[in-house]
């Protein structure tokens, strides 16, 4: 999951963008190259500023497919001579390894490592009731605010207790939000299901990234890997985020294809359809939880709905893979790219105009010996 925000005062889309903020830099090396090429690219177009800026840097926690592509980010932003303008660090339990990672693109783009505080206090806050929200960042009318950072999520697994601490941020320009969860869970969601009292957060979610790749594990409150029906799980609470808090316009999930843990589940999109706005036919990529194991698992989906994966259109369809298993047949493609959202322009946009996936590429698998776990993220 790697997303670039990119301001452009006038509203108008361009080569040098005002104001660059990166939430999260994390994938794939392989196929992540592309993203850090775009982050490289519109860093460098900055010409007009003291040094080419990216204005701000935020990670939701330390897992690596949120933060393990800084190291190759920074290697390329040294090259340029580039400078970061603030650094924000979500989650708790930092191990040393992780530190490290940050540490390295710190270094290499001359940022001093000890103004970063790891598993700091929320550094905003989203109180709800009425009162008005902080934030950790702003340029012009666009501020950079924390719904809920640094969650404990006692008796959990290590792996719970590092995606239920994820920072949650909220971009708000006034007029919309976007809203980036990191790898948030149930607790996650609870948590700001109660801060904003079941009320519907404001100004209104113009996009969502569905919370942890779309995972379902995290997202129902007694995951087990047994359950054969949606009635197994008990679904109350991201119902509740999904459908009175966030109500999103338009929704997407970062996760690439037929990785082993399986994301984006099918079944946990749904959840968040219900608000969606209508747009033009197309496709997405997506892990069917709840079927037959004798039947396909991994399946594209035609949609008349805001809804988009990073992962577009497969040519085949594809059964579960279990790690270690073989890969897919060669021969097999896929469509990656990434999703752009647009909250205003210079004369206004359409609601279709405020979504659309840019393809990046075709993958074709060459062999066995070909590793494919993630995609360019949006």
């Amino acid at each position: 999951m790697t997303t670039l925000v990119e301001i452009y005062d006038d509203g108008v889309e361009k080569d040098a963008a005002d104001y660059l903020a990166l939430i999260d830099c994390g994938g794939s090396p392989t196929y992540g190259k592309d993203a850090i090429n775009h982050i490289k690219d519109k860093v460098a177009k900055r010409t007009t500023t003291p040094n080419k800026m990216l204005d701000l840097v935020v990670i939701s926690h330390q897992d690596d497919d949120h933060n393990g592509l800084l190291g190759e980010l920074g290697k390329e932003l040294k090259t340029i001579d580039a400078r970061v303008g603030s650094v924000h660090i979500g989650g708790l339990s930092w191990i040393k390894g992780n530190q490290d990672t940050v540490t390295k693109f710190l270094t290499a783009v001359k940022y001093s490592a000890t103004t970063v505080t790891f598993s700091a206090p929320e550094q905003s806050n989203y109180p709800g009731g009425g009162v008005a929200p902080t934030h950790f960042a702003v340029h012009k009318d666009v501020k950079f605010r924390l719904l809920v950072s640094n969650l404990d999520v006692p008796g959990a697994t290590p792996d719970i207790v590092r995606n239920g601490s994820s920072a949650v941020v909220v971009v708000d320009n006034g007029i919309n939000t976007v809203v980036l969860p990191g790898d948030a869970t149930f607790q996650t969601m609870h948590a700001i299901n109660t801060k904003l009292g079941g009320a519907q957060l404001t100004p209104q979610v113009l996009a969502l990234e569905i919370p942890h790749h779309g995972a379902l594990r995290t997202a129902v409150e007694n995951y087990t890997a047994k359950g054969k029906a949606k009635t197994d799980f008990t679904w109350t609470i991201v119902e509740d985020f999904a459908t009175k808090v966030m109500k999103p316009k338009k929704v997407a999930a970062s996760a690439g294809p037929w990785n082993t843990d399986n994301h984006p589940v099918k079944e946990v999109i749904d959840v968040f359809v219900g608000t969606t706005e209508a747009a033009s036919p197309h496709t997405y990529v997506a892990f069917v939880f709840f079927q037959k194991k004798t039947m396909v698992q991994w399946d594209t989906f035609t949609i008349s709905l805001a809804v988009n994966t990073t992962i577009q259109k497969l040519n085949v369809k594809q059964k579960k893979r279990k790690r270690d298993a073989p890969l897919p047949a060669a021969g097999t493609d896929f469509v990656v790219g990434d999703i752009v959202y647009r909250l205003t322009g210079a004369l206004g946009l359409r609601p279709e105009e405020m979504v659309e996936f840019r393809p990046v590429r075709t993958f074709r698998m060459h062999g066995p010996d070909e590793d494919v776990v993630q995609a360019p993220e949006p």
